[in-house]
């Protein structure tokens, strides 16, 4: 369903999406926070995309997702998550955070890694993506790729490489698409450096994630919320609820900071006509309650401002790369590279 020229039936459509969350969704408000490792049959949202119009911009959408979202293990400084990519797709989360990387100059496969560990090849997450939108066509994936290690340079060719590979699943325009061009496809959104995609109003992250204080972060959290119904029309929002510190880890901050989201989102939800969307949420240990009223959230009345792709891609920045040579075998660093 086109918008130009249909604006009309576009509002009527959003219209009998508003009033289906009206009377098959409500409001629940218990735990933000969860590290089960599985996931209830009864929470599974497996297609929860359908009733959205074709012709709304991924942008306008709520969408639930992970922050290092298959690192899976680790420790309590470095974990983030406990399901696994399968699962979290089930459960409904859309958007996901992959660091990947290389160990050596003449490794031909990228790993995707935290730090000094690896915890599955990226081939593996693009095939068990790709193989639950073959199955479940109306939903639309979000990949935001971060290139880690040494051999950033290296790495990046490798991942082209890859994606051309499945490139007839994949979105990597910059222009921030409808709805109903990405059905059954990935849309790659751009990193800091791995410019491949669309951008978004976090690219170049504004926010801190250092943690200080819980207050301090629900500010932060409640600014870029309330800026994803404003520029939806032109830009995803990215808002990062996690953060971690010396003495915090990943699941101690979310322990806090989801519980107070869910009500957060919530209270943006009630006693409001305006649609409240949220754009793209990133978590750690998120509830099978708080990815639901994220997706229960109406889409922003909001359409594309012209043809052109509104922002040009920059070229990325990567890290200074040694002379190729004899590699040595990876081994431990001092210190553990904590999640951010």
């Amino acid at each position: 369903m086109g918008f130009t020229g249909n604006k009309m039936t576009w509002k009527v459509s959003v219209y009998l999406f508003s009033i289906r969350l009206i009377l098959t969704s409500h409001p629940i408000l218990g735990s933000g926070f969860s590290d089960s490792p599985t996931v209830d049959e009864e929470s599974y949202q497996l297609s929860w995309m359908t009733s959205v119009p074709d012709a709304t911009l991924l942008s306008a959408i709520s969408i639930p997702g992970t922050h290092d979202s298959l690192t899976t293990y680790g420790g309590p400084l470095i974990q983030c998550q406990t399901l696994s990519l399968e699962n979290q797709l089930k459960a409904g989360l859309r958007y996901f955070d992959i660091h990947v990387g290389i160990w050596t100059v003449f490794q031909q496969t990228v790993d995707v890694r935290d730090g000094q560990i690896k915890h599955q090849k990226f081939h593996v997450a693009l095939e068990t993506t790709t193989a639950f939108l073959d199955e479940n066509s109306s939903e639309t994936v979000l990949f935001r790729v971060t290139l880690k290690g040494f051999f950033q340079k290296r790495t990046g060719k490798l991942v082209k490489k890859l994606l051309e590979e499945f490139k007839d699943k994949l979105w990597t325009k910059t222009i921030v698409p409808q709805i109903g061009e990405v059905r059954g496809k990935i849309v790659f959104i751009q990193s800091k450096n791995f410019n491949v995609g669309t951008l978004n109003h976090n690219t170049y992250f504004k926010g801190d994630n250092k943690f200080k204080n819980i207050p301090n972060k629900i500010k932060k959290i409640k600014k870029h919320l309330e800026e994803a119904g404003e520029i939806c029309s032109h830009t995803l929002v990215l808002t990062e609820s996690t953060a971690t510190a010396f003495f915090k880890g990943p699941k101690s901050v979310a322990k806090e900071v989801n519980n107070q989201l869910n009500t957060l989102i919530m209270e943006r939800k009630k006693g409001s006509e305006k649609p409240a969307c949220l754009g793209v949420v990133s978590m750690d240990f998120p509830s099978s309650e708080l990815i639901r009223n994220i997706i229960n959230t109406k889409p922003c009345l909001c359409h594309r401002t012209g043809n052109k792709d509104p922002l040009e891609p920059a070229e990325p920045e990567l890290e200074p790369q040694p002379e190729p040579g004899p590699e040595p075998e990876p081994g431990p660093e001092p210190k553990p590279e904590t999640s951010t």
